[in-house]
């Protein structure tokens, strides 16, 4: 039951948005689950890490030019809660990931689109089963090393707690061993005639191999040029900016948090944001694409370059899925970008309060003064 009170009248005129995601996130179902049922452990995850104060960042990059986006809004950010240094050396890395569908996450990949990158999924798993394919006719054809079911093994193999008949992955990894008690059949009169009728003229057979040659230059044309149909063509990598928030910035975060096709009017704000130099030069370091601005009075900001992406939804499979996410399987699920950081801007203000996300809402830190 909602308690309406000064302070919750407040804060719902503040934001009335950020109050209803805190007052539902605050006041669960009463029994969470059905009765006999296991929690979903990304369900818990997500309760408890809300927990645990997060840092607020803010990605901005440039809208390319195909994008449908090109036109309304020069850049186009997005507010991160999932922000995280990965490694420093021997290259400083970031990470991030955003739930698709994302128009920031189209941006930030103008190389390819969302289906782009499911139909080169695809084309991998085609390739992986026609290679599976090609493995089994190699054990049918006894080429190689043919794996026994359970049943033929000696003891104590025939013990072992394993399945009767051996597993595909297994049987393709022995049949591409070839088998040393292999002996091809060969017949004579096969033989003795393919011996008799491979005695032409020289001639011939120079046409012969000459032909055979330019047959086989014509298939791999036929077949690079079928490749390169399906390979998309890779552009520079993605520059963006990452600010990381302070507490004055938590307007822009909230502005940001929303889906919303134009940010223009966010971004035309000159007391809100920085330019960042259309070069950097550094004896160091090479020189750089020109960045997308960085927000004023934030704790700092991370020039990066975009250098990879992984589709989260696929990475386990849905086999390793419990019952309780198949519902979210019908989703596009979330993607994870890389970022590769060139450059990185501190602020001289010691006094700015970091801006932290914990328990849905937005909030400050202050070091403690000795008394």
């Amino acid at each position: 039951m909602l308690v309406v009170t000064r302070a919750t009248s407040r804060s719902y005129a503040k934001s009335p948005v950020q109050f209803i995601k805190r007052y539902f996130s605050q006041h669960p179902h009463p029994n969470g689950t059905r009765s006999g049922q296991t929690q979903d452990p990304s369900v818990m995850l997500r309760e408890v890490m809300r927990n645990v104060a997060q840092p607020v960042a803010i990605a901005v990059t440039s809208v390319p030019l195909e994008s449908n986006l090109h036109g309304k809004s020069k850049y186009h950010g997005a507010t991160l809660t999932s922000f995280t240094s990965l490694t420093l050396y021997p290259h400083p890395l970031v990470a991030f990931s955003l739930r698709l569908p994302s128009r920031m996450a189209d941006c930030l990949r103008p190389f390819r689109t969302h289906e782009d990158h499911r139909r080169r999924q695809h084309r991998q798993q085609q390739q992986q089963q026609q290679q599976q394919s090609e493995s089994s006719r190699g054990i049918a054809k006894g080429k190689g090393i043919i794996l026994p079911p359970k049943s033929e093994l000696p003891w104590p193999l025939s013990r072992l707690p394993m399945p009767e008949q051996p597993p595909e992955w297994a049987q393709s990894l022995f049949a591409s061993i070839p088998n040393p008690l292999h002996v091809e059949t060969v017949n004579p009169l096969t033989t003795s005639s393919s011996s008799s009728s491979s005695t032409p003229t020289s001639s011939t057979s120079i046409s012969n191999s000459t032909s055979n040659t330019q047959n086989q230059n014509q298939t791999t044309q036929n077949q690079n040029q079928n490749q390169n149909r399906d390979v998309i063509p890779l552009l520079t990598q993605t520059p963006l900016t990452i600010s990381l928030l302070s507490t004055e910035n938590e307007h822009i975060a909230d502005a940001l948090s929303l889906p919303a096709t134009d940010h223009s009017s966010i971004f035309n704000r000159p007391e809100t944001w920085v330019e960042s130099p259309s070069q950097i030069e550094s004896e160091t370091r090479p020189q750089h694409p020109t960045h997308p601005p960085s927000l004023k009075d934030a704790i700092g900001s991370l020039h990066c370059q975009v250098v990879g992406s992984v589709l989260l939804k696929d990475l386990c499979g849905p086999e390793s899925l419990p019952d309780s996410g198949a519902e979210a399987m019908t989703g596009e699920g979330s993607e994870l970008f890389i970022c590769r950081v060139m450059d990185v801007q501190m602020n001289p203000d010691e006094s700015l309060e970091p801006l932290l996300h914990w328990r849905r809402k937005y909030v400050g830190i202050k070091e403690e003064q000795n008394i």
